[in-house]
């Protein structure tokens, strides 16, 4: 991505210093913040293109900032770490729009690509026959705070993520024409970074072989709970991209 700026929010100097420091050897603008509070009044100040905030910090912590962020600047990509495996606010976070959350340590070169993605404010693809559902999901997302849109084909679907917007697909296995495993293919052949999440709501354990063949791939059962896909979709966005 180009130069972005990152607002950097952790009330342990130490490792906001390190964290400025390797951002701003890539080019980037950063901003610090120590707590949430003075997270939300630098953001009101000037606007800035993603925050990475820690989830545990004394008064306003990650998810309340989160919270007030979505209020104030929806669309604002935020990305949480914790240093807590099991982070009782992580489940909290992770269904309320939050980009991701990566836990600490992580590796630095990992933290920049996922910024980068984030910077980038890719969209959710769902991808279902069905008009009624796709659009329930898409407007179901929205309101958790995810970026989101919806085609009805795996055609229209290749084409989405050519046009490089989509980070996620959520991609029905059992559809009329091209097949999800069969979409999920030629998007792997093409060598296109997509993070895929299938669903259905069928026994179709053939269906879901192939396509958990194709790369990692997270399954889902319909009728599916938003809630738990918003949730599934930030843990997706933790992960490096899969490429062919």
């Amino acid at each position: 991505m180009s130069a972005a700026r990152i607002l950097v929010v952790d009330d342990e100097e130490s490792l906001r210093i390190t964290l400025a420091a390797n951002l701003e050897l890539e080019g980037h603008e950063v901003v610090e913040a120590s707590t949430g509070e003075e997270a939300l009044r630098l953001v009101r100040e000037r606007p800035v293109d993603v925050v990475l905030a820690d989830i545990r910090m004394p008064g306003l912590h990650g998810v309340e900032l989160n919270r007030h962020l979505r209020r104030e600047q929806p669309g604002l990509p935020v990305v949480l770490m914790t240093a807590f495996a099991q982070e009782s606010l992580v489940g909290d976070a992770l269904a309320e729009g939050v980009f991701t959350v990566l836990p600490k340590p992580f590796d630095v070169e990992h933290l920049l690509s996922t910024l980068r993605r984030a910077a980038r404010t890719p969209e959710v693809l769902v991808v279902d026959d069905s008009q009624e559902v796709a659009e329930a999901t898409v407007e179901g997302l929205r309101l958790c705070g995810v970026r989101a849109e919806a085609v009805f084909d795996g055609d229209a679907a290749v084409e989405r993520v050519r046009s490089g917007v989509c980070d996620v697909c959520v991609v029905d296995l059992v559809m009329p024409g091209m097949t999800g495993p069969e979409m999920v293919g030629q998007l792997r052949h093409a060598g296109l970074p997509v993070a895929i999440i299938a669903v259905s709501g069928h026994d179709v354990p053939e269906m879901m072989r192939q396509v958990a063949a194709l790369g990692d791939v997270a399954c889902m059962r319909k009728p599916i709970s938003i809630r738990e896909l918003a949730q599934t979709i930030a843990r997706t966005r933790a992960k490096p991209l899969v490429k062919s």
